[in-house]
């Protein structure tokens, strides 16, 4: 768990553990990794090095995936590696990123979280690496500005419930109402940003209108396109979205996440023989795809290719061997009574 806790102070658990330690008690503060090993884990090691995509961490984290774009866009997290547009993560980092979030959201000051940050360090031995890229986070969303909540009414306001004026909204809304996409700059790029504002809060409808603008003043850019399908996927509208992806590959047809969400918005309106065409070229791509292989594993079983199924269900567990995904694969698994080497 995090070491700090809702009131944006150490935990209780690690306030005791350090006054502990100064009464002269042998106890030891270590990391996760370590952790691990003492307690012979077979194969859990392999978890705190393992890499997630952004589709991974959004379920784990209960966070949106434009959240965790946000997060990147803004510098407040990294990928370890980018293969063709799809990113990989670090679970600790984004982690810590959501806490961090939280907390801001919270009305947690950035000085009082700094101060956390120091007190946890007196706590910890100086050979586990605890608060210095939760510090380098903290400076990133310093850097971005203050952190503003898009109310349910359009308003926004400060994490503490403080109203602030939003210039770019032509009027005032009613209680429910979608607030005016109109940004400064009558621009694709100013559209798109203005997409991507909605669509973290949120305004789905708002981020759809925001990105078709984009799209109609500028020439069409894979990123607007994919965005706007995830959008339309988000409110249901999987044959508008299908389209957007399609567009996104014509112009990159090497967009491994848009070949993969193109799959998911055919899968939902029943067109399985398209979506495996689309889970496999995600999947010529980049092979250890690892939702490309759960997705894929779906569509195949729905055509009663439960060879097949099998086969990438497998591929997704040595990816992915503990999640509650995981759990569900082997479930279905189950349910469809195939053994361990696929047989019915």
């Amino acid at each position: 768990g995090s070491p700090l806790g809702p009131d944006g102070h150490p935990t209780k658990s690690l306030l005791r553990a350090r006054d502990l330690r100064a009464q002269g008690v042998e106890l030891e503060i270590i990391d996760e990794e370590e952790f691990v090993l003492r307690l012979e884990l077979e194969g859990r090691d392999e978890d705190l090095n393992r890499l997630y995509t952004t589709a991974q961490l959004s379920r784990i984290l209960k966070v949106p995936p434009a959240q965790i774009r946000s997060w990147v866009r803004n510098g407040l997290i990294e990928p370890t590696k980018v293969v063709k547009r799809l990113c990989y993560f670090e679970f600790s980092q984004v982690a810590c990123a959501r806490r961090l979030h939280q907390l801001a959201r919270w009305g947690i000051t950035p000085d009082r979280i700094r101060r956390s940050l120091e007190k946890i360090d007196e706590c910890i031995p100086t050979d586990i690496d605890s608060t210095g890229p939760a510090l380098l986070q903290l400076e990133s969303m310093e850097r971005g500005g203050p952190l503003l909540v898009r109310l349910g009414d359009g308003r926004l306001a400060e994490p503490n419930g403080q109203l602030r004026l939003d210039f770019d909204s032509r009027q005032e809304l009613p209680t429910g109402a979608v607030p005016q996409m109109q940004p400064r700059e009558d621009t694709a790029e100013a559209w798109f940003h203005r997409g991507v504002s909605a669509e973290e809060s949120g305004l789905l409808d708002g981020a759809v209108e925001a990105y078709q603008r984009a799209l109609a003043l500028g020439d069409p850019q894979p990123e607007i396109c994919f965005n706007l399908g995830n959008s339309l996927y988000a409110l249901g509208r999987c044959l508008e979205a299908a389209s957007c992806f399609i567009q996104a590959t014509e112009i990159d047809a090497d967009y491994v996440e848009a070949w993969n969400n193109l799959g998911n918005s055919l899968a939902e309106i029943g067109k399985h023989a398209q979506a495996i065409l689309a889970y496999k070229r995600a999947l010529s791509i980049e092979p250890s795809y690892a939702d490309a292989h759960y997705n894929l594993g779906e569509s195949l079983a729905c055509t009663n290719d439960l060879l097949g199924a099998h086969r990438h269900w497998l591929a997704y567990l040595r990816q992915d061997p503990h999640s509650e995904w995981a759990l569900r694969v082997r479930e279905r698994m189950s349910k469809l009574r195939l053994d361990g080497s696929g047989r019915i």
